[in-house]
Parts: structure tokens; C-alpha cells; sequence
């Protein structure tokens, strides 16, 4: 193992992947359709990125490398190693307008986004992506391993929290290996995996807007050992409100958030909406009816 270029920066959360394999097998994940740009996240000082450049060449896509780096000290680095064969970008891609980015069409209709994320910014990072309105085709991400457990979490499972709900509620999400600690420099203190992320066009499970979804998700998870009414009623939901949904929904009042599904999840989603709606509805009604004068608007 050869010294990395640059000294790995400790508030960045830098660990510089250099095994070879698994490096190979990353870029092997992360090719997109013809016509589709593919953009690194933290390319650091380029192990990863010559691989990307390398599959992008062997597969005839003639679309540019994009890094987004928020280090100032790896351009030199990156330029250095390849020249200018990439687009660069600096910023944390947490911040990042990733809509506006491909809604302009410079990285084609379905580019794929690839990158060995900091432990630290890897959830932040992972739902700019997701919750944007123009998403990517693909992202492939090297996290934390115990974090890529909770995202695949299923329901009754003991990892499972909202971040489990939200990843699987936005993208289909499947961890495709494990990597040791001794394939970075320095090693990290925890095991790490790749998992892929392939957002979904559309929601799966209707249930309105994805602002009120989450909200509800959230308060859900917000008090894991108390039952989903409690967690709820917690967070300002009306009690009663909160009741007539889970029977809506065809759940127990003594579920916790946890043992809830995706498709219960939509359907209290939905219930929630519904008993809000018509509640609203009935003290409209209540008010016009206390004001007769009132004309009513045809």
C-alpha cells in the first residue's frame, strides 16, 4: 500500500478506500446508460476515480466524469493525476441543488451518482438525493455498515427506525457487499458496506404529500418504546384522530412504530389525511352556519 497523496482530513471524515478489488467492483456497479454522466461524491485524492474513468471508457460513454468534492486541497491532486477529463464542483453534496443539476440536462435523463461517503454525512447526503424532485438513475454509496443494516431493516426488525421507513418509502435499497476495515487508509473504527439505491420514479404507496409522510414517520419513531398512538398523540396528533386512523389503517392500537410496513405506513398516511379533511369540513360547515348573512360561494 502506497501513501495517500493527500493527508486524510480528520473533520471531513476522510478514510481513503484503496483496495483495489473492491474499488473494481464499486466502478462495476456504478456504470450508467448510454448517454448518462456519472458523478462522484468525495473523490478524494482519484482511487476511485480511476476506475469510473476507466469503465466509462471501456463502455463507449462519452459523457464527462463530474466529482463533487468539498475538500479545497484535491484539485491540485485530481488534476495532477488525470489532467482535466472531469467536470469539477465544489461544495458539500449535502447542499448541493441536485435537481436543479439534472434537470439542466448536462448530466443526461439518468445519471448515476457513486461515492464513498463520510460516516458523519451519509444520511444527510443520501435524502438530498432522494427527497429532490429530479433524482438520479442510481446511487451506489459506501456507508457505515451498521447504518446500511438499519436502511434494509424490515418491519418487526430490531434495526428498523424512520430512516429504514423514509430510504425504502423513496428508492428500492439492497446492500451489495461488505468491506473490511483494512481496505482504507487509515483504517475506520467500524465496518463499512456498499449498498445501491435506485430511487423510484413515483411512490410506491399513496398517501399525499411526501412533507406530511415524513413528518408522521418521524413522530412515529420519535419515542420507540412507546405504542404508535402514545409516540403519536406525543406529537400533537389528536388522540382521537390518531385512533380512527389505525383502525382505518387495519392496525393495533398497541403497535409500535417499528412492526408497521410500508403499505400500513400509506394507509394511516392516508386515513390521517382523510379525518383531518373531514374534520375541517364539518367546522367550515359549523361556521357558515353560525353566519347566515353569510352568502355561500358558488
Amino acid at each position: 500500500m502506497t501513501r495517500p497523496a493527500l493527508a486524510p482530513n480528520k473533520s471531513l471524515g476522510q478514510h481513503f478506500l484503496h483496495d483495489q478489488k473492491v474499488l473494481r467492483r464499486i466502478a462495476d456497479l456504478s456504470l450508467p446508460a448510454a448517454g448518462n454522466s456519472l458523478v462522484e461524491i468525495g473523490p478524494g485524492t482519484g482511487n476511485l476515480t480511476e476506475h469510473l474513468i476507466a469503465v466509462l471508457q471501456a463502455s463507449g460513454n462519452d459523457r464527462q466524469l463530474c466529482l463533487i468534492e468539498v475538500d479545497r486541497r484535491t484539485p491540485a491532486v485530481l488534476e495532477q493525476r488525470f489532467g482535466r477529463v472531469f467536470e469539477l464542483v465544489m461544495g458539500d453534496a449535502a447542499d448541493l441543488d441536485w435537481s436543479a443539476r439534472i434537470a439542466s440536462g448536462q448530466w443526461g435523463p439518468s445519471p448515476v451518482v457513486v461515492g464513498n461517503l463520510p460516516y458523519y454525512a451519509a444520511i444527510p447526503i443520501l435524502f438530498s438525493l432522494l427527497e429532490a424532485q429530479q433524482r438520479p438513475a442510481r446511487i451506489v454509496a459506501m456507508i457505515q455498515r451498521e447504518v446500511a443494516e438499519r436502511l434494509v431493516a424490515k418491519a418487526g426488525d430490531s434495526e428498523r427506525g424512520q430512516v429504514s421507513v423514509k430510504m425504502q418509502w423513496l428508492a428500492d435499497v439492497r446492500m451489495a457487499f461488505h468491506v473490511g476495515r483494512g481496505a482504507f487508509q487509515p483504517p475506520p473504527k467500524v465496518e463499512s458496506t456498499v449498498v445501491v439505491l435506485e430511487p423510484l420514479a413515483a411512490p410506491r404507496y399513496p398517501a399525499g404529500e411526501w412533507s406530511a409522510t415524513s413528518r408522521l414517520i418521524t413522530a412515529g419513531f420519535a419515542q420507540r418504546r412507546k405504542t404508535l398512538v402514545n409516540a403519536l398523540v406525543n406529537a400533537s396528533y389528536p388522540v382521537e384522530r390518531v385512533r380512527d386512523a389505525l383502525a382505518a389503517a387495519g392496525l393495533d392500537p398497541r403497535i409500535r412504530a417499528e412492526a408497521v410496513d410500508l403499505p400500513a405506513w400509506s394507509r394511516l398516511t392516508v386515513a390521517l389525511q382523510q379525518s383531518a379533511l373531514l374534520e375541517k369540513t364539518q367546522n367550515d360547515g359549523e361556521l357558515v352556519g353560525d353566519r347566515p348573512d353569510r352568502p355561500l360561494v358558488q
